[in-house]
């Protein structure tokens, strides 16, 4: 009997699957919301939200340059590691909230607002750099709004959490779909977060990098383990990053004729290129043992099926 036949007995058993997955990823998230209003929020179009705004007080007077901030959230990465990121990239939020890397990171959201975007000159450093702001928004997030045990609590989280940077109020979805992505389409609305000719687009770099997609952390169980990011190292930084990705959460499932992936790569698949650069990609970020067994299951037509998404919070406890 199918998945889909397990599902519905009653008479939906000609629902394609996608749909099946569609509502029950659906139900994951809406039972995890907070309360109605948090659940309302999130059925809302993002112009009608308020954006929680968590670097709003007062800016330094003077402008401050993408470098001294990158030398900021560098120091904040060592704080993090040392007292609330394990090796497994995992964050203990209670300790967090209560440590001097809590300080900082709020002390360096604050310049964000002062930024001269001046030094962002190239793409490595316009994707190191956005990378860690939204892996550093995201934790922010997280704390700010008492996330307990998973950010869909908060259903908008991705939509209203925002910094102002240089003058721009930037979300997480902002920073992912408008910035990185090059204002292509959300994946579940299909909107274009910014409009045409607007000045932040200014601040993409040249091309959609898909290997942002092993590198962007959701604070959630599926994303990857939360990493920082320099433009001197970016490639080989994001290169490690897609292969632990792959090997971690790609396999083979001779029974089912399936190759199995992170859901990520249906939502983002134009990123990739669609099937045919999917499978580029994960051939090209395999270990040498992975990559056979992928190109045998290619050659055998295996379809692409997909894990669900464990929004849980990314939390060591």
């Amino acid at each position: 009997m199918s998945d889909g036949a397990r599902l519905c007995p009653y008479g939906l058993r000609n629902v394609p699957s996608s749909w099946l997955r569609n509502l029950r990823d659906a139900g994951d998230i809406l039972r995890r919301a907070r309360n109605p209003a948090e659940l309302a929020k999130g059925l809302m179009p993002k112009q009608w939200l308020s954006r929680r705004v968590l670097n709003a007080a007062q800016a330094p007077d003077a402008k401050v340059g993408a470098s001294e901030v990158a030398e900021a959230l560098q120091a904040l990465r060592n704080e993090l590691k040392a007292e609330a990121i394990d090796d497994a990239g995992k964050v203990d939020y209670p300790k967090l909230k209560e440590s001097g890397a809590f300080a900082r990171m709020q002390e360096t959201s604050l310049l964000l607002r002062a930024i001269d975007f001046g030094e962002l000159r190239d793409d490595d450093a316009r994707t190191a750099f956005w990378i860690n702001i939204y892996n550093v928004l995201a934790i922010h997030g997280v704390l700010a709004l008492e996330i307990r045990e998973s950010v869909m609590e908060v259903p908008s989280f991705f939509g209203t959490v925002a910094y102002d940077i240089g003058g721009f109020v930037l979300t997480l979805d902002e920073i992912e779909n408008g910035l990185l992505r090059r204002n292509a389409p959300h994946p579940a609305t299909g909107a274009r977060p910014f409009p045409a000719e607007d000045p932040r687009l200014s601040l993409c770099p040249s091309e959609v990098d898909p290997r942002i997609h092993a590198a962007l952390v959701c604070a959630s169980t599926s994303c990857p383990p939360v990493a920082f990011y320099d433009a001197a190292k970016l490639h080989r930084q994001l290169d490690l990053a897609a292969s632990g990705y792959v090997a971690a959460d790609v396999e083979v499932d001779d029974r089912k004729r399936v190759v199995r992936l992170p859901i990520t790569f249906r939502y983002y698949q134009s990123d990739f290129g669609g099937p045919v650069g999917i499978q580029a990609f994960l051939l090209s970020h395999a270990t040498p043992g992975q990559r056979d067994t992928l190109r045998a299951a290619f050659d055998a037509d295996f379809r692409f099926d997909y894990h669900r998404y464990d929004w849980s919070l990314n939390s060591i406890v």
